[in-house]
């Protein structure tokens, strides 16, 4: 005990005291510069400069540049163009998942050093690093929405002063939380700016939040085209109005799936934590069960629950994710693409399945997924070989362990137990180990190992030396037969071929769970349309482009749409009809088409007719969408429980049979 607290304490401080070492160097550093502020805004500046300081440190250093990088990129969406802000939030991201994996390592490892807390720790601190990021993120996400909806509210009421929408989000930018006002004034800047279209571009590409887009597209159209009165009240007013409930939709929806599946990733996981004291409660309560725990089956088990574990998280991470487009960089698989011979077979294999790889091909564009059908294959095959690798491991590190056991955890039998007291026992454990070493390769009868035993006289008992010659025997073929077999191999490569099949199902799954989504989409699409319908010389290709910034399902057909509209407006919205199959989608199209002859508004005519009844059917929907993915979530969350519970029961039960049967046994020889 002394031996493990001592490396923890080691351990501890290494993690420690760099930490220390390079807050102390940067105070001490800091201290030496003169300043002339005050003294709170200076220790203020010191905080914000150590937060820089740091991130710039990790952003450097070798093992930590591609992690803090990855939560940089996903910051960057909130913050466009505000470094030291981003590297704030991205270094104090960083920080919390590493205090936070350093305590489970500690408490589950350190106190309690075993290949089975450290596999455990493995995957919690997958999980911890990927939940603290998604939360923040999600936190940060759902709060800016929440500061928007006061933002428009203040630009709505601003805008009656003197119908000047500059002017409008210049008083409405004070009172906003840091994040609102960045995009406030960064909108501030765009709409006062000499080259306006370049400006919008930019700050397209560098924000993701769509509510933002739409809400620079109305100000940008009401600056260019100016306002007017529809039904008798400003269009401009009644567009934000309606963007506001947009976003008010889009928070609720946020919420409550965040609150319906607040608990899953605590189900799925805290299963996996007490299975070490499941194993010791029950070789406690049937010290036999050592055999099982310890043995082939009892590992084989735990590797089956954590593996489930595992894929039952991620499989909710996807229904619970919003829709939205990740970029993921596939370099290595782009590096393995070069090689001649790889792509040569790789060509071969596109052709002779080109029917199967195109329509793979138009499924990861519908997922916004930047992975080539071809870099997917080699992808497959990676993971494939890793897992048949994996499981050979396995499988050898098994027999090893059963061989270990066989020679050096040996439970005599109830016979000798109750005829001889503990140090008689230990004598005769020791006797069983010398012979299994001795004979662990050779082939030797039942007759000569009792001739041994009773040539030793270590056990002057007859019938002692039979038991333990049997048992001694018993364990000599055991190990003998513990080597690496064929049908072993046969179920690797099963294995291998279900990991291999697995990128193309998850690809699947994830086209399963957008298509929920379709419906949500059209709808507001159909929002748009209404906010820009009535704007003077708005064109159809606008409306495209402004569909395209809220796309996700249909994201990548309308780009093209859009790449094609100048080459022939009705035939490449007449290829859009065609690519979507989508009934709700298509009827939108139509009406887009109908636009070539009568203007926007009256081809739009229903969905101004429908107003009244379309935020319930919106909420409807979202509804409908939210019960389909908790009816998948819940169910599969409980899985890695189950698996956890028949792993304590099942063993006790076939035990506690077993020794049902040997008593039955027992009473019938009496009689």
């Amino acid at each position: 005990m002394n031996q493990k607290l001592f490396i923890t304490i080691g351990i501890s401080l290494m993690l420690v005291l760099p930490v220390v070492a390079f807050i102390v160097h940067s105070i001490d550093k800091k201290d030496k510069v003169k300043v002339n502020t005050g003294t709170k805004m200076y220790v203020k500046s010191s905080n914000r400069n150590l937060s820089y300081r740091l991130f710039h440190f990790t952003n450097r250093f070798f093992l930590t540049r591609n992690y803090i990088d990855k939560i940089y990129r996903k910051y960057e969406l909130i913050y466009p163009g505000e470094q030291k802000m981003i590297a704030k939030r991205s270094i104090h991201t960083a920080l919390i998942s590493w205090i936070l994996c350093t305590f489970v390592i500690v408490s589950l490892f350190f106190f309690h050093p075993s290949l089975l807390n450290a596999s455990l720790v493995i995957i919690l601190t997958f999980v911890i690093n990927n939940e603290v990021i998604s939360r923040l993120m999600n936190y940060a996400e759902l709060r800016m929405l929440e500061q928007m909806v006061l933002f428009i509210s203040n630009v709505r009421h601003n805008y009656h002063k003197n119908h000047m929408v500059d002017d409008a989000i210049l008083d409405s930018i004070d009172g906003l939380s840091y994040e609102m006002k960045v995009h406030g004034q960064k909108i501030f800047d765009i709409i006062t700016s000499n080259q306006i279209k370049e400006e919008v571009n930019k700050y397209n590409a560098s924000t993701e939040n769509k509510y933002l887009k739409i809400f620079l597209s109305l100000c940008i159209g009401v600056i260019e085209f100016s306002d007017k009165k529809v039904n008798g009240q400003l269009l401009f007013i009644t567009n934000l109005e309606n963007l506001k409930t947009e976003i008010n939709i889009e928070i609720l929806k946020r919420k409550k799936l965040k609150y319906l599946f607040s608990g899953t990733t605590f189900v799925t996981m805290a299963a996996c934590i007490p299975i070490s004291q499941i194993q010791d409660f029950g070789i406690s309560v049937v010290p036999r069960l050592e055999s099982f725990y310890l043995g082939r089956w009892g590992i084989l088990s735990v590797i089956m629950i954590y593996a489930f574990a595992v894929i039952v998280y991620m499989l909710n991470q996807e229904l619970q994710a919003s829709n939205r487009i990740v970029i993921k960089n596939y370099n290595y698989l782009e590096k393995i693409h070069k090689n001649r011979m790889i792509s040569r077979a790789l060509d071969n294999y596109m052709e002779k399945n080109y029917g199967k790889m195109l329509q793979l091909k138009e499924t990861m564009k519908r997922l916004g997924e930047n992975i080539s059908p071809k870099q997917l294959l080699i992808q497959r095959i990676l993971v494939a070989i890793a897992t048949f690798l994996l499981c050979l491991v396995i499988a050898i590190l098994l027999h090893l362990r059963n061989q270990h056991n066989l020679i050096y955890q040996i439970d005599l039998s109830q016979n000798i137990s109750e005829l001889y007291h503990q140090n008689q026992q230990q004598q005769m454990e020791d006797i069983i180990k010398i012979y299994l070493v001795k004979y662990k390769r050779n082939l030797v009868t039942k007759e000569q190992i009792e001739r041994e035993l009773a040539h030793e006289g270590n056990v002057r008992s007859t019938k002692t030396n039979q038991i333990l010659a049997d048992d001694i025997i018993w364990r000599l073929q055991n190990y003998q037969q513990e080597y690496f077999h064929w049908y072993e191999l046969v179920i690797s490569l099963g294995i291998a071929v279900i990991a291999y099949y697995t990128p193309y199902y998850m690809i699947l799954y994830k086209k399963k769970i957008l298509s929920m989504s379709m419906e949500d989409e059209v709808i507001q699409y159909e929002a748009i349309i209404y906010m820009l319908m009535y704007t003077d010389y708005i064109t159809v290709k606008d409306i495209l482009e402004e569909m395209e910034l809220f796309a996700v399902v249909f994201k990548k057909s309308i780009q093209e749409c859009i790449n094609d509209y100048n080459s022939g407006d009705v035939e490449a919205l007449m290829e859009l009809k065609e690519k979507e199959p989508y009934e709700s989608f298509r009827r939108l199209i139509d009406n887009l088409i109908r636009c070539d002859m009568i203007p926007i508004h009256q081809a739009f005519d229903e969905i101004e007719s429908d107003r009244t009844n379309y935020h319930d059917r919106r909420r409807q929907e979202n509804e409908i969408s939210i019960q389909k993915k908790v009816d998948i979530a819940k169910p599969i969350s409980f899985i890695p429980a189950i698996l956890v519970c028949a792993y304590l029961i099942i063993p006790l039960i076939l035990a506690s049979m077993q020794e049902l049967k040997g008593f039955t046994t027992g009473l019938q020889g009496l009689s």
